[in-house]
């Protein structure tokens, strides 16, 4: 009965919290950046000691329909990768943007620009926002935010067949509250 009890008062406070505003989440790269300007470790060269694949779950592909030796991945909390030998290895296309999670990638391969939505849609308590939709027109070297950012989680991006500057793009929303 009391763990009953608990778990009960846990969901009505989970029930009253509102969502995080994309507002406040942009605002904190700004402190951010400055922690890690003034960061006691911020000269310290890092290196991986492994393992060599640490993304997590593969949430999206975009095959190159010309050459399908090249590829991209999406992972959930580990952001996305770009691959021209089969997937024997791999080369990180979002790695300082203000969100780590993807949910979705298009791609226009004739043009060379990625757009990736961020925020993964698979539904649990590891589950984080993101910030909308991502735009690069120069392969990853640079990344432009587009839009949606209180969508929270991005599940699909799909290019207009026609014209792959109009895309659609299926959103959740905030997990665990009604009526967003």
């Amino acid at each position: 009965m009391v763990g009953s009890a608990m778990v009960n008062s846990a969901s009505v406070s989970a029930q009253n919290l509102a969502p995080t505003l994309a507002s406040e989440r942009q605002a904190n790269a700004a402190l951010h950046e400055r922690l890690e300007a003034t960061s006691w470790t911020g000269g310290l060269p890092l290196r991986c000691v492994g393992p060599t694949v640490m993304s997590g779950r593969v949430v999206d592909l975009a095959v190159n329909p010309k050459d399908p030796s090249e590829f991209l991945v999406a992972y959930a909390s580990g952001g996305l990768w770009h691959t021209t030998d089969h997937g024997t290895s791999f080369t990180p296309l979002f790695d300082y943007e203000l969100v780590m999670t993807l949910g979705a990638v298009a791609v226009d391969w004739e043009a060379r620009t990625i757009w990736v939505g961020t925020g993964e849609v698979n539904s649990s308590r590891s589950s984080y926002a993101g910030l909308g939709v991502y735009a690069s027109s120069d392969w990853g070297a640079s990344w432009q935010h587009r839009g949606l950012a209180d969508s929270h989680h991005i599940g699909r991006v799909v290019l207009h067949p026609d014209d792959p500057q109009t895309l659609y793009v299926a959103a959740l929303g905030p997990l665990y509250v009604e009526g967003y």
